[in-house]
């Protein structure tokens, strides 16, 4: 579920993926029909407009270009207030859209938390889809943190501090914890130390968008029988072991997530069968994704638990080329005793490894840095 511009944006390049749509199903909700029509992979039957005067407007109903066109301002208390009247509703979209019996085990919620309509209606979202459900189902919240370093500008071209935005966030954090089972953080300000920043949007969003599925999608998306590598010495990573390396008990887990990708065969290896093969050298794998962290400059000293999971082919699961998993078990236990690694066997050309570590909200100083700004606005 994509909720809000930055939310859906990155749901669509999530199902740029097609072997994602054997995994799950999309739905973006925004309450501007522009955001929604930047959408390359998401269609008009699965949007559902956000609007003060019209409730939830289904994407293909008449007028809705007409209907869906104001956002809330960047107020997330105003598409809050707009979605608990209207939460109801979206439990019975849901059924419409995707079957009356809601078999659903786990969901992804997806947001902005800078803005408004995201951050106001996520929580209402992860209600509906538990009121949809079937039985206890777990949700995943992907929450994308705003540039506090510079003022951004909003439709109208008005400037929007670094205060506001840090508002914002707080107060989505706060009540994204009474809600989802865990929450998983991208922050956009890992873009504002780079040159031609905004010119990056995109392929950060696909950065995070190939983790996500990377981590979520396991051998379904490669159509691969995971039976075939009974000698692989890690099991296969499954929803329900993210969903377990965000659970802190009785507190709400924060993960970061990060991804490095080495090529298996160098460029004359595509041209000439059976040349240009290279060795992956795993320890780099793991140092690489621990660097490309969607959070700058956490502490792993502080993480409380960790996951990987590996991607890789055949030859380099179980064959001559075989990967030393070990290497990067052993630097993920270097930060935490409690470790999850998986291996998946891929189709593709490269391999890839991608890391979830888990933190309390205290020890995650980039929440701490936007409170402390989130303090000075409002006094």
């Amino acid at each position: 579920m994509g909720t809000g511009q930055a939310g859906s944006a990155i749901v669509d390049d999530v199902f740029a993926n097609e072997g994602m749509r054997i995994e799950g199903a999309p739905l973006a909700l925004n309450s501007t029909v522009r955001d929604l029509e930047n959408l390359s992979n998401i269609g008009d039957d699965r949007w559902i407009g956000i609007s003060e005067s019209d409730g939830l407007v289904p994407g293909t109903e008449a007028g809705f270009e007409e209907r869906v066109t104001g956002g809330f301002g960047r107020r997330p208390e105003r598409a809050d207030e707009t979605m608990e009247d209207h939460r109801q509703d979206l439990v019975s979209m849901l059924g419409e859209r995707f079957g009356e019996v809601g078999n659903v085990p786990f969901a992804f919620v997806f947001l902005g938390l800078g803005g408004g309509t995201g951050c106001g209606i996520a929580p209402h979202v992860i209600e509906a889809i538990r009121g949809y459900a079937a039985g206890d189902v777990k949700v995943i919240a992907i929450g994308i943190l705003p540039n506090t370093q510079d003022p951004v500008f909003d439709a109208s071209d008005d400037e929007v501090s670094a205060g506001r935005q840090a508002k914002n966030t707080v107060y989505g954090l706060d009540r994204l914890e009474d809600t989802a089972d865990g929450i998983v953080l991208v922050d956009n300000q890992r873009l504002g130390y780079e040159d031609a920043a905004e010119g990056r949007f995109s392929e950060y969003n696909e950065y995070v968008a190939g983790s996500i599925v990377d981590l979520v999608a396991g051998p379904v998306v490669e159509q691969i029988d995971p039976g075939e590598f009974e000698d692989v010495d890690a099991p296969i990573i499954d929803i329900q072991d993210i969903v377990t390396s965000l659970s802190l008990g009785e507190e709400t887990g924060y993960g970061t997530i990060g991804r490095s990708v080495e090529m298996t065969k160098s460029l004359p290896g595509y041209f000439l069968p059976g040349v240009g093969k290279q060795d992956v050298d795993a320890a780099e794998l793991a140092y690489t994704a621990q660097a490309k962290q969607s959070v700058e400059a956490v502490s792993f000293a502080d993480a409380q638990k960790a996951l990987a999971n590996v991607r890789a082919p055949r030859e380099y699961i179980s064959g001559s080329r075989r990967i030393d998993v070990s290497e990067i078990r052993r630097r993920l236990r270097g930060h935490t005793s409690e470790v999850n690694l998986g291996m998946v066997p891929s189709n593709r050309n490269l391999v890839s490894c991608t890391t979830l570590y888990t933190f309390r909200r205290e020890d995650v100083d980039r929440i701490d840095e936007i409170e402390e700004i989130a303090e000075t606005h409002a006094t």
